[in-house]
């Protein structure tokens, strides 16, 4: 048996920013997508999947696997322009466990797509004796996305801790030990793709002076140990930049949530693309924000019990 695990991430700051060339910084979370590969029982490939909700399938070795429960499978073969599975391996059975990534039947936005996809390729690269490159897993997840977004969540769960990225390449970068962080999910799902193409509609017609201002506040994140007074004009910029460009990253869930965290001294954000997911509360005083854990979750939130991931995506033989 041979496991391929690959971590969530969070967006701490530089959305969007990132897409007009500022750095932004991510952090990988302890939540993590397995993929596991066994021989078949039989003569044919079989497929299953735990979290995203998929019926599990079958195929002819001769064929391509296009159903849902074969994940990206299909799209990291024909990026290979492998036209069977038989030019991979003797028939498997795969499974993709993505479950840490839902709260019941509500995926969290802490980037499953981009765990799922990395630790699928690794296991692929494995199993048919290719070098996995950073570059290769981003290209793939970029087509399955139709082109869009920077790239910086595929290099999170590849490297694993907190990176510093910007045009496609990734540093490692370094949190203040006295940052405190709790992740919130807001209730509601959202996707990305949708607010992407609004963000690149409105940047070709409307004024962009708040993204340049948003950019700005991003590189001064990226250009020292970031502090909470600059997370705090970050944040003004980011609302700033919502209202211009209208791609509701400041919900109405969101919104509460940082009513709640003001009264009591935290800083909170809305971390993604919009419409949703997960939110992140920041302070330098431990305590307060364990109060505020417990009013968001009295609120009828969701506080999510994550830890900084040390470590990319890695295999495992069993």
């Amino acid at each position: 048996m041979t496991q391929a695990s690959a971590p969530g991430k969070i967006v701490l700051w530089g959305e969007y920013a990132v897409l007009a060339g500022a750095p932004a910084g991510v952090l990988a979370l302890n939540t993590y997508a397995n993929v596991t590969a066994a021989p078949s029982p039989d003569n044919r490939w079989h497929f299953s999947s735990a979290g995203f909700n998929a019926n599990p399938a079958s195929c002819e070795p001769r064929e391509l696997p296009r159903q849902p429960a074969a994940g990206f499978i299909s799209a990291i073969l024909e990026h290979w322009e492998v036209t069977s599975l038989n030019e991979c391996a003797s028939p498997m059975s795969i499974h993709t466990d993505s479950s840490a990534f839902f709260a019941g039947s509500q995926k969290l936005g802490l980037g499953s797509s981009a765990a799922v996809c990395t630790a699928t390729y690794s296991l692929l690269c494995e199993l048919t004796d290719r070098e996995a490159t950073l570059t290769e897993a981003m290209a793939i997840h970029k087509h399955w996305q139709g082109g869009k977004g920077s790239g910086l969540d595929i290099a999170s769960v590849w490297h694993g801790g907190l990176i510093h990225f910007q045009a496609g390449a990734a540093a490692p970068a370094t949190l203040p030990a006295d940052l405190h962080w709790q992740v919130i999910f807001s209730g509601k799902s959202a996707g990305t793709k949708d607010h992407i193409a609004s963000f690149d509609a409105w940047r070709q017609k409307a004024n962009t002076t708040p993204l340049d201002h948003l950019v700005k506040a991003s590189i001064d994140l990226c250009a020292g140990s970031p502090r909470l007074a600059d997370l705090g004009r970050y944040c003004e910029a980011l609302k700033a930049f919502d209202e211009s460009a209208n791609v509701n990253i400041f919900t109405h869930e969101h919104t509460r949530l940082g009513t709640l965290a003001a009264a009591l001294g935290v800083l909170y954000k809305p971390c993604g693309a919009g419409g949703g997911d997960i939110g992140i509360g920041f302070s330098d005083d431990p305590g307060a924000l364990a109060v505020f854990r417990q009013r968001a979750a009295e609120d009828g939130f969701l506080p999510l019990d994550l830890e900084m991931a040390s470590h990319g995506v890695a295999l495992e033989h069993g």
